[in-house]
């Protein structure tokens, strides 16, 4: 019987209240150590609070590989079997239209409603006439900023949430406030046991993500995998070239790496990338011991990444390889990161640094189909030079926010009642009816209760854009691919060991808000000329004065008194 209560999940990582902080040494920066000392999923929800008390979901089905703690997700290898519902049969809409704005990351378009039996169906269950509009992960932000400026907005808004670019909408905390509904009085605190599968999203989402501004819940975050990026190979190449289940000791080698896998002759590089990701600098940021965004010194002081010496040794190394030629020839030029996977799958790159979990999943479901097949495999972190430790960047914890359209009280707690629903937990008939369709039109099920998981699956259920509304916390897990269970959870030990945190992480600064989205594509601009060639190495200071005189130091100054003031 699936039921709440306390679990594993008491104990989540809370880093957007200061929690297992990234430290400058009195000697020098160093790569900081994982992070040791989790505090409960439910600090900064007390009584009172704007954020939800936290209610972790317990029960259902016995993972294959269970957690190893609270940075960890349990691993399935198959879907449980004879999946129960675990909501009231009474359906949480009103029967009337639910327009949502969002982007997908899915490779290929949703089947179209008419023609889908999947999203027939999760309608008929919401009872709500549920219509997206899709747009492009490449014109999202601009496209959004053109809705939130106009009189006519959808009743769900995506919100993006940053990542490795450090994307923001510019002005979202004056937005939120004139047009998007207050949540505080329906989920803040208590309150959120109305809304049980809200509540189970662990506190560390909401709180990284900014749900809260000005005292006031305003956005449901879209919870994701913890440890953030990773390094994918093409097993099937680098296995066979390089070696199986090699990790290159340093830059160096890593760097011979790229250069035996690159073969121009046969349309093929070592390393790929898209556009707006700087070559994957910040991948490379970790692997020089740079800061993940920030780092905070014993005394609160904040030392931002481009400050360091690290993050310069990144720089020159990673212009070092574009010299050499191993990056695919449109790395700035390929429009997000869905192209940027159809690229690898095809084997135009044999490495790439993909988003751990669905965009991995994606790669496991398309790639082994291919020919030549493509499997994608992790190369575990590995550090700069000899002696060295390895650093792995950890993510956000979240994929972006969801906000609603100031509404009458009735509307708003049926957005809420339907998020709820679209947050049922892994195991549950919901989730299956979500993630992977309709019976016998999308999936079978065995004799003995097991489920396969059929081709019009994908396009039907994984391609509509449920999970870019709300989800519930990750598991790892993918239909169809019994393997991926037992890779991403051996992946996510070795990862999380070496993990390094972003301190500043659902710190707000009002600098940020007003600037933060021009501040930073100005950055990735100028960086992105340096390491194409074409600026000058010796311009990047410059870079970061122009960086810290237009916004960035002032953005530091009210960052550290967010920190501060959190810390009592």
């Amino acid at each position: 019987m699936l039921q709440h209560s306390t679990s594993r999940r008491t104990l989540l990582l809370a880093i957007g209240a200061g929690a297992s902080l990234p430290l400058l040494s009195a000697c020098g920066l160093n790569a900081p150590a994982a992070p040791t000392a989790p505090v409960t999923g439910t600090a900064g929800a007390k009584a009172g609070s704007a954020y939800p008390t936290f209610i972790p979901f317990t029960g259902g089905a016995k993972p294959d590989f269970p957690s190893s703690g609270p940075l960890y997700e349990d691993g399935f290898t198959n879907y449980p079997k004879n999946p129960q519902k675990v909501l009231p049969n009474t359906p949480p809409g009103a029967g009337g239209k639910i327009l949502c704005y969002t982007n997908n990351s899915a490779p290929a378009p949703p089947t179209p409603y008419e023609q889908n039996p999947a999203w027939q169906e999760t309608n008929k269950e919401l009872n709500a006439d549920v219509q997206f509009t899709i747009i492009s992960q490449a014109d999202y932000p601009t496209k959004l900023q053109t809705v939130m400026a106009g009189n006519d907005l959808p009743d769900v808004m995506l919100i993006p949430g940053g990542g490795a670019s450090g994307t923001t909408i510019q002005n979202l905390t004056q937005f939120l406030a004139a047009q998007a509904a207050d949540l505080t009085p329906f989920l803040g605190g208590d309150a959120a046991k109305e809304y049980p599968f809200l509540a189970a999203i662990p506190t560390y989402a909401w709180k990284n993500s900014g749900c809260v501004r000005n005292g006031k819940l305003q956005m449901l975050p879209i919870e994701r995998y913890y440890p953030g990026s990773m390094l994918l190979k093409n097993r099937d190449v680098y296995d066979t070239e390089i070696g199986k289940d090699y990790t290159p000791k340093n830059a160096d080698d890593f760097k011979r790496v790229l250069q035996a896998l690159t073969k121009p002759a046969d349309n093929r590089w070592g390393i790929g990338g898209y556009l707006n990701q700087m070559y994957y600098i910040y991948f490379f940021a970790a692997m020089f011991g740079a800061p993940n965004g920030w780092a905070l010194d014993s005394n609160g002081k904040l030392t931002k990444d481009i400050e360091t010496q690290q993050y310069k040794d990144a720089m020159a190394y990673t212009r070092d390889l574009v010299v050499s030629g191993v990056f695919h020839p449109d790395s700035l030029t390929i429009a997000d990161s869905t192209r940027a996977r159809d690229a690898f799958i095809g084997s135009k790159f044999a490495t790439d640094v993909w988003t751990f979990g669905n965009a991995w999943q994606d790669g496991w479901t398309r790639g082994p189909k291919q020919t030549p097949p493509v499997t994608p495999a992790a190369v575990l972190p590995f550090p700069a030079h000899d002696g060295g430790k390895a650093a792995h960047f950890f993510g956000r914890g979240y994929f972006g926010m969801t906000a609603f359209k100031k509404a009458a009280p009735d509307r708003v707690q049926e957005l809420l009642r339907v998020a709820n629903f679209l947050a049922a937990p892994f195991g549950s008939a919901e989730d299956l009816l979500l993630t992977t369709g309709v019976k016998d039109v999308d999936y079978s099920v065995g004799a003995d209760g097991s489920i396969t998981v059929l081709p019009p699956s994908n396009q039907d259920a994984n391609s509509v854009p449920w999970k870019y509304i709300v989800q519930r916390p990750q598991v790892a897990y993918w239909p169809g691919i019994p393997d991926y269970a037992k890779a991403a959870t051996d992946f996510e030990k070795a990862a999380v060991a070496v993990g390094v945190a972003d301190p500043t992480l659902g710190f707000t600064s009002a600098t940020l808000d007003s600037k933060g989205a021009v501040l930073q594509q100005n950055l990735i601009d100028a960086i992105t000329d340096i390491l194409a060639g074409r600026r000058a190495m010796t311009d990047f200071d410059q870079v970061v004065k122009d960086w810290q005189t237009n916004g960035g130091s002032a953005i530091r100054t009210e960052l550290e008194q967010s920190i501060a003031a959190a810390a009592g």
